[in-house]
């Protein structure tokens, strides 16, 4: 049986009244606090967005000009290569020339200091030469169609066959993947590792060249593993910046070039490569990756 409402204690009432009060003041209060709460983090969210936005802006803004740099620095290696050959020949020439008429009215010496200058315009030429393939690489547009990569490294085989035979150089390439790329790039690619490893290879070792590539995912991953001297972890990077050499060049030739030109082709294609020590031997093993489709031009 219920109780009369009036028969309830008003002090109880009361009571009860004030607790409702102090909760609804409680309730309110956090409430408050909570909206406070929730505006001051709008606003850090709001300056972290507008600090991001300004950050982004910068990074398009730098990003800009050293497309702008690079550009700029390509146009001049191509056009300052393009424009010493003339001079080159014509140093080239004469010294020749003078040997070929004068060969026997000069002493030893004056034939030494000729072939000194000899010498060092063949360096020449062949730093222009190799300046020239790399702008030329940034530069050239890039036809992506179906390259068989082993096709690929049997015509790189063919052009380089007399080196190769001279060294007694074996190149064991199998079941290479046909992929989308630009078969002129590659082919300089694979130009490149080959002839690297023919270049730096250990004394009285022949060269041996193992390439291998197979699909991962949405990329594919190649392997060009060699015999050679190696490459210490610490300088695996540098390797890939121009004119960084290793050694001198009286011990091995070069100009510092051709792995620059490689990780530029392979970052056209959208790709890395990296340097590491060989599987199980002395040499090098080159890592190139890039990704099934062609990114866009």
């Amino acid at each position: 049986m219920s109780q009369d409402p009036a028969e309830l204690d008003p002090a109880l009432l009361l009571r009860e009244l004030a607790r409702e009060k102090f909760a609804r003041r409680a309730a309110e209060d956090l409430l408050e606090q909570k909206s406070l709460q929730l505006y001051q983090r709008n606003l850090e969210l709001e300056r972290e967005i507008a600090t991001r936005r300004d950050t982004e802006a910068a990074l398009r803004h730098q990003a800009a000009a050293l497309v702008r740099s690079n550009s700029d620095l390509e146009q001049f290696a191509y056009v300052a290569s393009h424009d010493l050959q003339a001079p080159l020949r014509t140093i080239s020439g004469f010294s020749q020339l003078l040997v070929r008429r004068n060969a026997a009215l000069l002493d030893a010496e004056s034939q030494e200091f000729l072939q000194f200058i000899d010498d060092g315009t063949k360096r020449l030429h062949t730093l222009i030469q190799d300046l020239l393939a790399f702008s030329r690489v940034s530069r050239s547009t890039l036809t992506p169609a179906a390259v068989k990569l082993q096709d690929v490294v049997t015509a790189v085989c063919d052009q380089l066959r007399l080196s190769l035979e001279a060294a007694s150089a074996v190149v064991d390439a199998a079941g290479l993947p046909e992929v989308l790329a630009d078969n002129t790039q590659m082919s300089l690619l694979f130009q490149n590792l080959i002839d690297n490893a023919v270049k730096f290879r250990r004394k009285d070792v022949p060269p041996q060249v193992r390439i291998r590539g197979a699909r991962e995912d949405s990329h594919w991953h190649l392997v060009v593993e060699d015999n050679g001297i190696g490459i210490p972890a610490e300088h695996a990077e540098r390797v890939f910046t121009i004119f960084q050499r290793l050694h001198r060049e009286t011990e091995y030739a070069g100009t510092g070039i051709g792995l620059p030109i490689c990780k530029k082709i392979v970052e056209r294609r959208g790709g890395t490569i990296e340097a590491a020590a060989a599987d199980g031997h002395p040499g090098t093993a080159f890592h190139i990756r890039f990704p099934v489709l062609p990114p866009p031009q």
